[in-house]
C-alpha cells in the first residue's frame, strides 16, 4: 500500500463515520452471527504451543488457511455500486474483486450495502458531486454531513492523491469507501495490484459492521471520546475499543491475501510492505519491544495522529498473519465479532482461542522479532 493511503485510511475511517439519531438506535443488542465454534481449534500443524518452532512456515500456514475458508465460504449477496471517475482506469474488474473480500467474511455480518468512490486527480470534481448522490449521504445532511466523503476528497491533490478510507456509515450497515487512484500507482507486485486496496478497506467496513446493533449505538459522545475524534457509529465505535494494531493488521493481511493468486504474489506483497514500510517513532523490533506494543496499544490513545497507529500495518498484519496460521482468519473477526456484543478486547480473545492475550502477546511478539531478524 502506498505511504499516502496508509497513512490517512485509518484517519479518515475515523471521520467518515457518524452519530446516528438515539431514535435509530436499536432497542436490544444484536447477536451477530460468528461463522466458527469457539473455542477455535488450529486449523493445521502450528500452534500456540509449537508456533515458535515453526516460524519460517508461519506464511505458507496462514495464506492456505485464508484460502481454504475462501473456497469453502458461499458468495454472498451483498448491494454493491461502483461509481467510477470518468477519466480512471482500473486494471481489475472492481465489482469481481469486491466480491472476493465479500465471500472472505461471509457468515459475518457486513455492510447491507456498499458504495464504492474511485477516481483519481482529473476526475477530483466529478467525485465530489458524486459523493452528494450517494445515498447515505443524501439521507445524513448532504455534504456539509457527517457522511460525506468531501472532505476527503478535497485533499486530493496533484502531486498526492492516494487517499482511501471505508466504514459504516449509519446504523443500517450502508458501507461506504472512498479511494483516490494516483497516476503509475498499479505497480504489478505493488500494493494496489489486483485489488488488495479494496479488499484491506472493505474489511473495515466488516469490522464497522459487528458494532450494527450494539446498544451504544447512536447515544451521546463522551468528551473523551469526541477528544479524539470517535462517535457512537458502528465505526466509531469499533475503533474506541479494538487495538489499533488489530484493527489495520486484520485489513493488511487479510487484504492482500485473499486478493493474491499465488502464495509467491503475497509473499512479494509482504516483503515490500508488512516487512518494509517503517515508521520513524518505532526503531525496536525485539521480543520485548514487540510484546510491549501488543500490550499497550489500545485506544484511544494509539489513533491517529499519533505515530504508533502505523505500526499495525507491519507489525499488526504480521501478528495477524501468525494467528491465521494457528486458527485462521475468522478468529481474528470473531473475536471483533463479539466486543461488538459486548465483551472487552481481553474476554473475546480468551472465549476465541482459548488462552488469554497477556499469555499469547510474548509468543506473537517473539515470532515477529524472529521475522524481523532473518529479515535479508
Amino acid at each position: 500500500m502506498r505511504n499516502s493511503i496508509a497513512v490517512t485510511a485509518a484517519i479518515a475511517l475515523i471521520t467518515s463515520s457518524i452519530l446516528v439519531s438515539s431514535s435509530e438506535a436499536a432497542t436490544k443488542p444484536v447477536v451477530n452471527p460468528i461463522p466458527i465454534t469457539l473455542p477455535v481449534k488450529p486449523v493445521g500443524a502450528i500452534t500456540f504451543a509449537n508456533i515458535e518452532e515453526h516460524i519460517s512456515e508461519v506464511p505458507a500456514a496462514a495464506y492456505k488457511a485464508l484460502q481454504d475458508v475462501y473456497s469453502a465460504n458461499a458468495q454472498p449477496v451483498i448491494s454493491t455500486n461502483v461509481l467510477l471517475g470518468p477519466n480512471t482506469k482500473l486494471p481489475i474488474e472492481l465489482p469481481a474483486t469486491l466480491k472476493k473480500i465479500q465471500k472472505l467474511w461471509a457468515g459475518f455480518r457486513q455492510p447491507v450495502s456498499y458504495n464504492a468512490l474511485v477516481y483519481n486527480f482529473t476526475d477530483k470534481a466529478w467525485a465530489l458531486k458524486a459523493d452528494a448522490k450517494v445515498p447515505v449521504v443524501v439521507a445524513n445532511g448532504g455534504t456539509k454531513g457527517p457522511a460525506s466523503m468531501s472532505g476527503v476528497i478535497d485533499r486530493c491533490a496533484q502531486d498526492n492523491c492516494g487517499l482511501a478510507n471505508s466504514g459504516i456509515s449509519d446504523a443500517k450497515g450502508s458501507g461506504y469507501g472512498q479511494f483516490q487512484i494516483s497516476e503509475g500507482q498499479w505497480d504489478p507486485n505493488g500494493w494496489p495490484s489486483q485489488g488488495s486496496v479494496f479488499g484491506h478497506e472493505y474489511t473495515h467496513s466488516v469490522q464497522a459492521a459487528q458494532f450494527l446493533g450494539n446498544t451504544n449505538v447512536g447515544k451521546p459522545v463522551s468528551q473523551e471520546r469526541a477528544k479524539y475524534g470517535l462517535d457512537n457509529s458502528p465505526s466509531g465505535l469499533f475503533q474506541g475499543v479494538l487495538p489499533c494494531w488489530m484493527t489495520e493488521g486484520m485489513a493488511q493481511f487479510n487484504g492482500p491475501a485473499v486478493m493474491a493468486p499465488t502464495f509467491d504474489f503475497y509473499m512479494k506483497w509482504r516483503g515490500s510492505q508488512a516487512m518494509a514500510k517503517e515508521v520513524p517513532q518505532f526503531t525496536d523490533y525485539s521480543a520485548k519491544s514487540l510484546q510491549n506494543f501488543y500490550l499497550s496499544g489500545t485506544p484511544p490513545k494509539c489513533l491517529p495522529p499519533a505515530p504508533v497507529y502505523e505500526m499495525g500495518r507491519t507489525t499488526g498484519a504480521l501478528a495477524i498473519e501468525a494467528l491465521a496460521a494457528i486458527a485462521g482468519p475468522q478468529a481474528s473477526m470473531a473475536v471483533v465479532t463479539l466486543m461488538g456484543r459486548g465483551q472487552s478486547y481481553d474476554q473475546a480473545f480468551k472465549t476465541v482461542y482459548g488462552i488469554t492475550w497477556a499469555e499469547e502477546a510474548p509468543i506473537i511478539a517473539r515470532v515477529v522479532a524472529a521475522e524481523y531478524a532473518a529479515k535479508p
